[in-house]
């Protein structure tokens, strides 16, 4: 029996959409180079990040990737990135992958719902500073490499309060 792990990859350009809402996925992505996210519109029309994906994270939507049920976010890309993926068709025959695989996996699902977790926690009662303290520390790699408007939205504030509160730390 052959053993099943992320050897496909692709190049996603910048703004390339891998998931929209209501389809099913395919695909879960592991980001070699680059930057993906996801995401959710409300019907006000304004968008709502989740999550980012840096190198080395995992990203796709659980439910719809486990179950087969349509997606309920979008997943796209921030930066030209390099992804690895496995289907889900794979990664339910457990068998069929490697150890090392579902080792990694394992760990970095595990990463992925502590860092949701402290996020929903800081949402309900974090101060804005703390929020994007809290994301500093999740994500160093992108504080220099995302816009303040994609920062600012991800942890709840404005792309100007935003500005403001990193003028203040600085000076502190």
């Amino acid at each position: 029996m052959a053993t099943i792990k992320f050897r496909k990859t692709k190049k996603v350009s910048k703004g390339d959409l891998l998931l929209s809402v209501g389809d099913t996925t395919l695909y879960a992505y592991k980001v070699k180079s680059g930057c993906l996210r996801s995401y959710v519109i409300d019907n006000a029309g304004k968008e709502h990040i989740l999550q980012f994906a840096p190198e080395d994270w995992i990203i796709g939507d659980m439910g719809s990737y486990t179950n087969g049920d349509p997606s309920t976010i979008f997943i796209d890309a921030l930066e030209e990135s390099e992804v690895s993926f496995i289907s889900a068709a794979d990664f339910r025959d457990f068998d069929s992958l490697e150890k090392e695989l579902l080792v990694e996996i394992g760990i970095k699902l595990r990463n992925s719902l502590i860092a949701a977790n402290k996020r929903i926690m800081s949402l309900l009662s974090a101060t804005a500073e703390e929020r994007y303290m809290s994301f500093t520390q999740t994500y160093p790699t992108l504080v220099q490499r995302l816009p303040l408007k994609l920062i600012a939205s991800y942890i709840g504030i404005t792309p100007e309060y935003l500005s403001d509160l990193r003028r203040k730390m600085a000076k502190s």
